[in-house]
C-alpha cells in the first residue's frame, strides 16, 4: 500500500473518530432547543410542567411566619396542594389521597411530605382542627395567591391554582415538576414517587 493510500486511510479513520464523538453532542443540542426527535410521551404518570418553576423562590411562609428556607432542610420530593382558607370536598380528597401514598412509601416516607400551600391568609377553624387530626404530618406553608397564580401562568397551566382542584409534585431543589389532576388514581401518585426517589440522591 503506497504512501499516499495510507495517508487517505489515516484521514478517513481520523474523520470517522470525530464524527464518532461529534454526532451525540449535535443530536442532543439539536434536540434540545428544537424539541425535533422528542419522544411525545412519558412514564410519568402526572403532566410535567413546563418549564419547571421554582416554587421556593416565592418566599413561602411557614406556620410560624418564618420565610422557608428548603436548602437549610433535608432533600425530599413533595406533594404541593395548593388551596384557600377552606377545604372543600375535592381539596379533601387531595389530601386523604397524598396521605395514603406517602404511608404506602413505608420506610422511604421519610424522603417525602406533603405540604398545603395556603393562598389565603389562614386556615378557617375547622380546617386547622381537621389537619391537627387526619393530617399531623401535612406541614402548612402561605403564599401569595397572586404569585402562584403568576408563576404558573408561564407554564402550560396557567390559572391552574387552587380553583381547578390541582396539586403537584416538587422535587428536591424547590421546582415544580409534574402536576395532577383530582381524578388521578393513588396507584399512579405511587408509581412517580417511587421512581423519583429511585432516581435521586438523599442526605
Amino acid at each position: 500500500m503506497t504512501a499516499q493510500a495510507n495517508k487517505k486511510r489515516g484521514q478517513i479513520q481520523a474523520l470517522l473518530l470525530m464524527l464518532v464523538v461529534a454526532l451525540p453532542m449535535i443530536a442532543a443540542y439539536t434536540i434540545y432547543h428544537t424539541g425535533w426527535g422528542m419522544p411525545t410521551g412519558t412514564v410519568n404518570k402526572g403532566e410535567l410542567v413546563q418549564p419547571p418553576q421554582r416554587l421556593s423562590d416565592l418566599k413561602l411562609l411557614t406556620a410560624d411566619g418564618d420565610v422557608w428556607d428548603i436548602d437549610a432542610e433535608d432533600k425530599r420530593w413533595r406533594y404541593v396542594i395548593p388551596g384557600n382558607a377552606e377545604c372543600d370536598r375535592t381539596c379533601m380528597d387531595n389530601l386523604y389521597l397524598t396521605r395514603q401514598v406517602h404511608i404506602r412509601l413505608n420506610d422511604k416516607a421519610r424522603r417525602a411530605e406533603r405540604i398545603y400551600l395556603l393562598l389565603d391568609d389562614a386556615l378557617a377553624p375547622e380546617l386547622s382542627e381537621h389537619i391537627a387530626a387526619e393530617h399531623p404530618l401535612l406541614r402548612v406553608m402561605r403564599a401569595n395567591r397572586a404569585d402562584v397564580e403568576k408563576m404558573l401562568a408561564a407554564t402550560n397551566f396557567a390559572g391552574h391554582a387552587a380553583k381547578a382542584g390541582r396539586y403537584f409534585l416538587m422535587d428536591q431543589q424547590g421546582f415544580l415538576m409534574l402536576a395532577y389532576h383530582p381524578g388521578d388514581k393513588g396507584g399512579e401518585l405511587l408509581k412517580d414517587m417511587k421512581k423519583m426517589l429511585k432516581t435521586s440522591y438523599e442526605d
